[in-house]
């Protein structure tokens, strides 16, 4: 990022002919650096003695707007923006191969191929918050389940900031009265000393309504705008959710405890009755507890059974 940029964030009216000199270029090459920028969508507004300032848009991702929202220290520092791919996972994915730093995150307006657990596909039409974080943990790979569950308050915590009454479903679910209204995918890459990174997508249903999803999505899904009656910013609503995954994953591994107690007041998956399939075996029974690492202890006829993945079914 370059000066003028990061004088853009910071949101501040500064001089073009000061930046020019801390930069040793000229006026009109600093007015061509503007003028590129708001070809690109950016909103910088010029004022007679005061100079330049960025001014962000209700709703825009565009990379600049996204930064000067941001109230994290790392994560989410390091934006992509991209208008269509075939999924950010894949996409980030490739950028963490190539080493790209802790806290980098792809955004995309709408994904083609966006992924759900097991391969599933993920319907991710234009006005969705579709985004992937990289982590690069310092923690052995039996605890990365852990990231979900710390994923999943992230997203509940912002969403209950706009009003939304969100729940936990273990293990990657938000849903608002029964209706899933985000889904997380956790990705690894490792090898038998360490992890090397951890891919974090997560897809949720904000400025559209869930009618608007394929036949039988819909009518399991629900969005912000079906609930509220009105648009999110998603660029807030991204920078809380960054805001509050990185206040528990700075201070691992002792806010676990929190964490999971949090994860439990929120969860709609404790105390039911569930079915659970795992690994082409179904469980059945009353899920207890999450365990410190993070698997669900589901008390069945034969004695207590610890599910460490799979799909679950909530009996009514």
């Amino acid at each position: 990022m370059n000066t003028l940029e990061r004088l853009l964030i910071e949101g501040e009216f500064f001089s073009g002919s000061v930046v020019a000199s801390q930069i040793g270029v000229s006026r009109a090459a600093v007015s061509k650096q503007i003028a590129r920028l708001r070809r690109h969508g950016y909103d910088i507004e010029s004022v007679r003695g005061k100079g330049y300032r960025l001014v962000p848009r209700f709703d825009s991702l565009l990379p600049l707007e996204v930064l000067s929202r941001l109230r994290t220290r790392t994560l989410g520092r390091n934006p992509v923006l991209l208008e269509t791919v075939d999924s950010t996972q894949n996409y980030l994915r490739r950028l963490a191969g190539q080493g790209a730093d802790e806290g980098t995150i792809v955004v995309a307006l709408e994904q083609k191929s966006g992924k759900g657990r097991a391969s599933r596909q993920w319907s991710s039409p234009p006005g969705g918050l579709w985004f992937s974080l990289l982590l690069r943990p310092s923690m052995p790979m039996h605890h990365v389940s852990l990231l979900t569950l710390l994923s999943g308050v992230a997203v509940a915590r912002a969403l209950m900031q706009q009003g939304v009454p969100a729940a936990l479903k273990w293990p990657n679910d938000v849903l608002v009265r029964g209706k899933k209204v985000c889904g997380i995918l956790l990705e690894a890459s490792s090898d038998p000393e360490r992890v090397e990174y951890v891919l974090v997508g997560v897809g949720i249903n904000v400025n559209f309504s869930a009618s608007d999803l394929p036949d039988g999505i819909s009518e399991n899904a629900v969005s912000t705008l079906d609930l509220l009656g009105k648009k999110l910013d998603r660029a807030d609503l991204l920078s809380t959710i960054l805001m509050h995954m990185e206040e528990m994953y700075e201070k691992l591994p002792s806010s676990i405890g929190r964490i999971l107690e949090e994860w439990r007041f929120l969860s709609c998956t404790l105390g039911m009755h569930v079915t659970v399939s795992s690994y082409g075996r179904t469980i059945e029974g009353n899920a207890l507890d999450i365990a410190q690492d993070g698997s669900l202890l589901v008390e069945t006829g034969e004695g207590l059974e610890r599910v460490y993945s799979g799909d679950v079914a909530i009996k009514k």
